[in-house]
C-alpha cells in the first residue's frame, strides 16, 4: 500500500496569504479609521456636540438625552457610521499630522493596532503549519 501525497494547487498555496493580507488591511483600515476620529474630535473639535449628553431634568436628576429617541437607534447607528467612515477618508490629506499626533498623544492606540497586524501574522503562520499536516496526510481509495 502506497501513500499517495496530494499536490497543493497555486490557488490553495497563495490562499492563506490572500486572507492574512485582506485581514491586515481590514485592521490597519480600521486603524486609521480610530487614529484619524482621535485627532480629529481633539484638534478638529469633530462630534463634539454629541460628548456631552446628560442633562438635569426639574427634579435634579441627570438623565442621557440619547434615550429620548430610542427608536432611532439604527438610522443614528448609521449616520455615525458613515460619519466615521467619511472622516477617516477625510483625514487622508492631515496623514502626518494624524500619525504624530496619535503618537504623541494616543500611544496605546498604535501599539494596539500594532499587536492586532502581529496577531494576524501569528494567525497566517499557525494557518500554514496546520495546513501542511493536511497535505502530507495519505488518500485512501
Amino acid at each position: 500500500m502506497s501513500a499517495k501525497r496530494r499536490r497543493v494547487s497555486q490557488d490553495e498555496g497563495t490562499s492563506t496569504t490572500k486572507i492574512v493580507g485582506m485581514l491586515m488591511l481590514a485592521i490597519a483600515a480600521f486603524g486609521w479609521a480610530f487614529a484619524a476620529a482621535a485627532y480629529a474630535h481633539e484638534k478638529e473639535g469633530w462630534r463634539q456636540e454629541s460628548s456631552n449628553l446628560t442633562e438635569t431634568d426639574r427634579y435634579g436628576v441627570q438623565y442621557d438625552k440619547r434615550f429620548e429617541e430610542a427608536g432611532n437607534f439604527r438610522r443614528q447607528f448609521r449616520a455615525s457610521w458613515k460619519d466615521f467612515i467619511w472622516n477617516a477618508i477625510r483625514q487622508i490629506p492631515n496623514a502626518v499630522s494624524v500619525i504624530s499626533f496619535n503618537f504623541q498623544h494616543r500611544l496605546w492606540l498604535v501599539i494596539l493596532f500594532a499587536v492586532l497586524e502581529g496577531g494576524a501574522v501569528g494567525l497566517g503562520y499557525i494557518m500554514e503549519k496546520v495546513g501542511e499536516g493536511f497535505v502530507d496526510t495519505p488518500e485512501y481509495p
